[in-house]
């Protein structure tokens, strides 16, 4: 529905806010600057997952012995 998270009024006076995910499911309301929080730990916690995906290299280690014997 939407292409990023946005910030809606849930109330005439604009005190309270609603953050909306891109499917359009509330997903959290407050204060605008509570719902500015929330979407900066969005874009955040997505911009640290996709570096995280990168693929990662094991080395083998003939030197490790194991604590237990099976």
């Amino acid at each position: 529905m939407y292409t990023q998270p946005l910030i809606l009024p849930l109330n005439v006076e604009g005190t309270i806010y609603a953050l909306h995910d891109e499917k359009g499911a509330i997903m959290g309301t407050g204060t605008r600057e509570v719902c500015e929080v929330l979407v900066h730990i969005i874009n955040s916690q997505a911009s640290a997952s996709e570096v995280r995906e990168a693929p990662r290299r094991t080395l083998p280690r003939s030197n490790v012995r194991a604590a237990i014997v099976i």
